[in-house]
């Protein structure tokens, strides 16, 4: 806790050197510099502090397939965020969001509405297909779930933002865990036959939107459907 008012303290700071007044800019900075010395805080401390992070955790094992691990990216690309999946056997895999500002808790609030609706049109689609093998009717449904994917990125994309902040998000997470290990899963394949999956998947995204509350920027988009 003293740690964090000391780094809230070096942050004013920095922020005051940036002032317009060359005097007050180089007594601010000084005096950021002094408190670095004093406490022994590195640069990756100071630019990590700027830093927040949303969890949400999803039902389904510690091995989510590939369309929920694309689903996390493209929003954590929206909202000019880093996403990681932390997974444990027995448990819940949770996503982790983290960015400046308001991105990672507007990120996870989309990821959760997002994954719920694409979860759902997924599980109607593949109990209305009229196949008895299990691992096919898996497939289609994940082909499903990628065209869906695929059409909702043209309504996410449009919060696309900057990426000013990666320094600092590249350094809170080596701050808080160290070196990732990567996880990745493959998509599904496509062929010629599964015209109908891809389409009934697109069809399903038409009606995901998200806007933002007028005169009311730093707050989450509401989604509707």
């Amino acid at each position: 806790m003293e740690n964090k008012k000391i780094l809230d303290k070096i942050c004013k700071c920095l922020r005051l050197a940036e002032s317009g007044n060359p005097h007050e800019a180089a007594m601010a900075m000084r005096q950021a510099q002094g408190l670095m010395r004093k406490y022994g805080i590195r640069e990756d401390q100071v630019l990590a502090a700027a830093v927040s992070e949303s969890v949400k955790s999803i039902s389904g094992g510690m091995s989510p397939p590939f369309w929920v691990l694309a689903l996390s990216n493209m929003v954590a690309e929206a909202f000019a965020c880093q996403a990681f999946v932390a997974r444990r056997s027995g448990q819940a895999s949770r996503f982790h969001f983290i960015g400046m500002g308001y991105g990672p808790e507007v990120a996870g609030y989309t990821f959760t509405v997002l994954h719920r609706q694409l979860k759902r049109a997924r599980r109607e689609y593949v109990q209305q297909l009229n196949i008895e093998n299990k691992a096919e009717k898996t497939r289609r449904g994940n082909v499903f779930a990628q065209a869906w994917l695929y059409r909702a990125a043209r309504t996410v994309s449009e919060f696309s933002g900057c990426h000013e902040g990666k320094a600092a998000i590249d350094a809170y997470i080596r701050e808080q865990y160290g070196e990732l290990g990567s996880f990745s899963r493959s998509p599904a394949l496509t062929d010629s036959g599964n015209h109908a999956d891809v389409v009934s998947g697109m069809r399903a995204a038409d009606g995901v939107s998200l806007y933002k509350p007028v005169h009311q920027k730093s707050q989450p988009p509401r989604l509707s459907r």
